[in-house]
């Protein structure tokens, strides 16, 4: 996921359109859009990972901080390589949008997703063998 946001940010015209009009701050709402499914997919990611544990606050707030600090280099790093001036409000919409996933997770997600992964991992084989280890 994120080595395909680099390459859409860094490649010059990656998908051939050279002009495309549409609506005032659609580059902020795609950033707002982008940042959340990131932050979602790396909660929910470390989130797994955890299982069958509570995933901890702080490092849920961690990865949401991090992936803000991720859209503020990605932000240098294209005004380093282009040119450009730094817009931000392009990182405030990122921010925005890692914020909101953080709380779409923890006051939304949590409790469903845990509930489904936790019920499927039950039955894989290494918990299976954890579980005869433990008896």
């Amino acid at each position: 996921m994120v080595l395909l946001m680099l390459y859409c940010t860094f490649a010059k015209n990656p998908f051939g359109i050279n002009a495309l009009k549409v609506f005032p701050y659609a580059e902020q709402v795609g950033h707002f859009v982008l940042y959340f499914i990131i932050g979602l997919v790396f909660t929910l990611d470390y989130a797994k990972a955890r299982l069958p544990h509570h995933s901890k606050i702080n490092q849920e707030i961690g990865i949401c901080v991090t992936t803000a600090v991720l859209s503020l280099l990605m932000e240098i790093g294209l005004m380093m390589k282009t040119g450009f001036n730094y817009d931000l409000n392009n990182f405030y919409a990122a921010s925005i949008g890692a914020i909101l996933a953080f709380l779409f997770y923890h006051f939304w997600l949590l409790h469903p997703m845990r509930h489904y992964l936790y019920h499927s991992i039950q039955h894989h084989w290494r918990y299976q063998h954890r579980k005869k280890k433990r008896q």
